[in-house]
C-alpha cells in the first residue's frame, strides 16, 4: 500500500516565487510549519493509502487524455478552512478555461479522494496570537497574483512520512492532451 495523493510538483521558478510569500507569512503573529521547498505543488486529490496502484494510474491517464495542458496563474493568499478557524495558508491557483477544476473533478469521480478546490498549500497552522492582525494580512494578500506558468501533466505522487517531513516521490505521470 502507498500513501499518494494526485498534483502537479512546481516548477523550480514558480517554487522561488512561493517561498518568498512562505517568508511573508512565516512573519505573522503564529506558529505554522511551512511545507519544505521541495515539496511545493499543486493538490488536485489527497487518496491517502491505496493498494491497486496500476488502476489508479490507468484511470489517471484516461482522465488526463480529456484535457488539454493550461496556463495557471498563481493566485492570492486564503484560509482553510476560513478566516476564524485558520488551520492551513495556502495560494489559490486558476486557469482561464477553469480546465483545473474540471480536472479535480474527474479526479474525484473516477478515483476518489477529497474534494478540495486546486491549491498550492503554503503552511499547516499550529497556533495564532494575534488573529485580527492574521486576518488583515491574509487580506492584503488576497487579491495578490504571481506568476503564470504551464500545467502539462498530472502526477500520481506518493507520500512517505519521516520525522524530518514527508518525501514526495513521483511515481507515475500523466501528460495531458
Amino acid at each position: 500500500m502507498a500513501r499518494c495523493f494526485i498534483g502537479f510538483l512546481l516548477p523550480e521558478d514558480v517554487k522561488n516565487e512561493v517561498v518568498l510569500v512562505q517568508k511573508e507569512i512565516n512573519a505573522f503573529p503564529m506558529v505554522c510549519k511551512l511545507v519544505e521547498r521541495e515539496n511545493l505543488h499543486i493538490c488536485f486529490s489527497f487518496l491517502g493509502d491505496i493498494e491497486n496502484l496500476d488502476e489508479t494510474k490507468e484511470k489517471l491517464d484516461m482522465i488526463a487524455q480529456e484535457f488539454s495542458k493550461t496556463e495557471v496563474l498563481i493566485g492570492g493568499l486564503k484560509a482553510i478552512p476560513n478566516e476564524k478557524y485558520i488551520r492551513v495558508m495556502v495560494l489559490d491557483v486558476r486557469d482561464q478555461n477553469d480546465i483545473l477544476n474540471k480536472i479535480q473533478k474527474r479526479i474525484n469521480q473516477e478515483i476518489g479522494g477529497d474534494n478540495k478546490p486546486p491549491h498550492i498549500t503554503l503552511c499547516r497552522v499550529k497556533n495564532i496570537t494575534n488573529k485580527n492582525l492574521v486576518a488583515e494580512k491574509i487580506e492584503e494578500m488576497r487579491n495578490k497574483s504571481g506568476s503564470r506558468f504551464i500545467i502539462n501533466s498530472v502526477q500520481l505522487i506518493e507520500s512517505k512520512l519521516c520525522r524530518s517531513g514527508p518525501i514526495y516521490t513521483v511515481i507515475h505521470e500523466s501528460k495531458l492532451s
